[in-house]
């Protein structure tokens, strides 16, 4: 219930709106994202993620891609 009701804040939905034309990996993306939320968040001092948390080089991008291949 909380992902439908994250889903329908998000896209400005009903949750029946997002029951009825939600698919599961659209659950899946929106759990993945609010799970990199938590652990941006867990790594401020105020356990409220920044913009500066979601700010990567390109080689940093390139070696967490590296790391998932593996």
């Amino acid at each position: 219930m909380i992902t439908i009701g994250r889903m329908a804040e998000k896209f400005h939905m009903l949750p029946s709106q997002v029951e009825q034309h939600a698919t599961t990996y659209d659950f899946m993306i929106v759990d993945v994202l609010a799970a990199y939320d938590r652990f941006q968040a867990s790594k401020t001092k105020n356990k409220i993620p920044t913009a500066d948390a979601y700010n990567l080089s390109q080689d940093q991008l390139l070696k967490i891609i590296g790391k998932n291949k593996k």
